[in-house]
């Protein structure tokens, strides 16, 4: 069978006689060719940043590496609101400078959170650990200038009518993600305010506070079961690169069954050692050569694109190092299409710079012994597919893929602990098809889509010290079609002449794949032997859902360690997954509804919906709803849910016009890690994914946050995206209105 091309599958999927869910080679955004003389610099680069050359950063001074580097904690503060303890904390978000390598060319300039009390701005600076039961009054000052640390795109819709370049570019709101929140503190889209008073149309400060102008105050319940959140930026138009810059950072909710299994032996520690893994670029010393438009940073800044590289001109002249599809050149051309802003969003971004903690490519010393992880992938769009692998005694630095190494014990998500273990022994590597992609339905070791959290133990027991082992990640980008030009590693191709990088050096990045490098110390082992620990870990996890401190499964076979399948109940909402052409040509991806047919503006049909579209989704309090969301394009899209944890019960194929689908083949259960909560889910191309959900408001102390609406919506607004963060800008985002 001939590839289908990204545009062809969509194209295809639109039309009632394509049949969804069947095998095909589908590509992504940057698979296709283009027409432009000059390839995208981001493939062009050369580096000389070693790999494992520095530690990596823990949290506090007390965990800084050779080069200084570690990730401030926030300081906690006594407070009262309502007559109640809480916990206050006061963060500034700002400009700031940093050292990422002493192989750089300069100093990195982020943007990022800061701890006022201390004035410490680090990278991903501001970890809060909170205590279920009390709650979290966080204050957070806008200081960050007016204008652009990166390329940022005029023309992306800014919400009410205006764009981007129509508002301020110092624009803020802070979101708990993962949080269950009221909305006035969400930090939904619409929420934002810059330093001198403006904000958005959603914009509330927490009823009964009177912050300064350009200070927002957000209230955090904290009623959730122990979990890894995350906190970062969400304003409208804004939040793809404002995430980028830095502005993110970490919230580490515990409670007294965490304790208790840290009191037992049984987790080796309460926090453990995070790993917040993302990509990026940096601007080499040779910039003016190989990007003369580039104006955002010196050597050793952040690069990010800035042109949307069309996959053919104008006159239709192809270029093999081109990326990206137009709807002015598609086989169906877009009507009416504007010519390309000289600064443009992209569809998708990927880098050529794998970071964990904001040191790339760093080792890790642990003892012989069962060792925590908490990992987020904060990328952008890249998923990671991860094994644990020996490290090639032959080619020092590199993975000896296949050469599986300590086995990992997933405990949680990030939805809390999961009802049973979830065992990752680093012998499966990624799935795929004849034609090279992802095998969307697995199975899979542990993969990670953005946004996504694993709570994982690795057992490091009787490792000889001086053992060394790599973090292995072979997933393509993007997921699941991928382009060899995003896939960095020793022994790649010199793709230099289309439009790709050099070969990959070894002991050097560009690498995508070698993430993190596991170097066991001396110590001694557990006195708890590992099959002893899984089954007392196994216990107490399904324990903890059958006593409610971990909220019990909505629908299940009665065991929760057993997982929820098959679904053949209600559905309350038939969702839609969308890809079109913008005004301008470029890819634009939608979420919709089955019943929301219209035409694009190639004249095909689409059920595409606009953010700003009125609200579709309108839940009321308390109730419990079903969705089926259909995903009609190539990507897999991670689907952010705000205010709830969803369930996910299963995906299955489907086929037919989305306004009157059927459902093929049998329904295939969740992977045994995605059998808990969850906040972010993965739906695959040409597949239904069925989710469960309560819309519980949380429990407040005043009359008058309880019956504070928004003036936008009035009602409590929340959002639920695509959390690949360039689809959730443009315009991959609805809201929900809960009444």
């Amino acid at each position: 069978m001939r590839e289908l091309s990204r545009r062809e599958f969509v194209e295809a999927a639109a039309g009632t006689a394509f049949v969804l869910g069947v095998s095909v080679g589908v590509s992504g955004c940057a698979r296709s060719v283009a027409g432009v003389a000059r390839p995208p610099f981001a493939f062009r680069k050369r580096s000389n940043i070693r790999k494992f050359a520095v530690a990596l950063p823990g949290l506090g001074p007390k965990a800084a590496n050779e080069i200084g580097q570690y990730i401030p904690l926030a300081t906690k503060l006594p407070g009262k609101f309502a007559g109640k303890p809480v916990d206050q904390y006061d963060l500034g978000v700002a400009e700031y400078s940093g050292n990422v390598s002493h192989d750089l060319a300069g100093p990195t300039r982020f943007l990022g959170y800061y701890d006022k009390a201390t004035n410490d701005k680090r990278y991903l600076g501001g970890v809060i650990v909170a205590k279920r039961g009390t709650p979290v009054m966080l204050n957070v000052t806008n200081e960050l200038p007016d204008r652009a640390l990166i390329p940022i795109d005029p023309t992306i819709m800014a919400g009410g009518g205006k764009m981007v370049g129509d508002l301020p570019l110092n624009r803020h709101a802070t979101h708990l993600h993962g949080g269950a929140t009221p909305w006035f503190s969400d930090g939904t889209p619409y929420q934002w305010f810059d330093p001198k008073g403006l904000t958005g149309e959603s914009f509330m400060n927490v009823p009964g506070t009177k912050p300064a102008a350009g200070t927002a105050s957000y209230y955090y319940p904290m009623d959730q079961s122990a979990r890894l959140l995350w906190y970062h930026d969400h304003a409208m138009g804004l939040t793809r690169t404002n995430a980028y810059s830095g502005i993110a950072s970490a919230l580490v909710l515990i409670d007294d069954f965490e304790l208790s299994l840290v009191n037992k032996g049984l987790l080796p520690d309460l926090v453990g050692i995070p790993l917040i893994i993302q990509d990026k670029a940096f601007v080499p010393a040779n910039i003016a050569e190989l990007d003369p438009g580039w104006k955002w940073g010196a050597p050793g800044s952040l690069w990010y694109p800035h042109e949307y590289v069309p996959n053919t001109s104008e006159a239709g002249q192809a270029n093999p190092k081109g990326k990206y599809e137009w709807g002015k050149t598609a086989d169906k051309p877009a009507a009416n299409t504007k010519p390309l802003p000289a600064v443009s969003a992209v569809p998708e971004a990927f880098f050529d710079t794998i970071l964990i903690n904001g040191a790339p490519h760093p080792y890790v010393t642990v003892a012989p012994r069962r060792v925590r992880f908490r990992m987020l992938n904060g990328s952008q769009a890249r998923f990671y597919h991860m094994n644990i692998y020996a490290e090639d005694t032959a080619n020092p630095g590199e993975a000896k893929v296949g050469a599986s190494g300590p086995t990992m014990y997933q405990v949680g998500t990030e939805g809390g602990f999961l009802p049973g273990v979830a065992i990752h022994k680093n012998d499966t590597p990624l799935p795929v098809e004849t034609d090279g992609s992802a095998n969307v339905d697995g199975p899979f070791s542990l993969l990670l889509a953005p946004a996504e959290r694993a709570d994982v133990v690795i057992d490091f027991n009787g490792v000889s010290p001086g053992t060394t082992f790599i973090l292995y990640s072979d997933s393509p980008a993007p997921f699941p079609g991928g382009d060899a030009r995003n896939d960095y590693f020793f022994g790649d191709k010199d793709l230099e002449g289309e439009g790709g990088a050099p070969a990959t050096k070894p002991g050097y990045e560009p690498d995508s794949r070698s993430l993190l490098k596991f170097v066991v110390g001396k110590g001694s082992g557990d006195k708890m032997d590992t099959p002893t620990w899984l089954k007392q870990m196994d216990v107490q996890l399904k324990t903890n859902f059958l006593t409610g401190n971990q909220p019990g499964l909505l629908f299940h076979a009665g065991d929760p360690s057993v997982g929820a399948f098959p679904y053949a109940g209600p559905v309350a909402r038939k969702l839609t997954l969308n890809e079109d052409f913008d005004e301008y040509g470029r890819l634009i991806q939608r979420l919709g509804t089955t019943t929301s047919q219209s035409t694009n503006n190639q004249g095909m049909p689409t059920w595409a919906l606009a953010y700003d579209d009125p609200v579709t989704e309108s839940p009321r309090a308390g109730t419990t709803e079903t969705w089926e969301i259909l995903n009609l394009t190539a990507d897999v899209h991670p689907i952010h849910f705000h205010l709830v944890n969803v369930q996910l019960i299963q995906r299955q194929k489907f086929e037919g016009d989305p306004s009157g689908y059927a459902l093929k083949d049998a329904p295939m259960p969740p992977e045994a890690n995605e059998r808990g909560w969850k906040d972010t889910v993965r739906c695959n191309p040409g597949e239904v994914t069925t989710v469960i959900m309560k819309f519980d408001l949380p429990s407040l102390p005043t009359a008058e946050m309880r019956k504070a609406v928004s003036p936008r919506t009035g009602g409590a607004e929340y959002v639920w995206h695509c959390h690949i963060l360039e689809h959730e800008e443009h315009d991959m985002m609805r809201p929900f209105v809960v009444t």
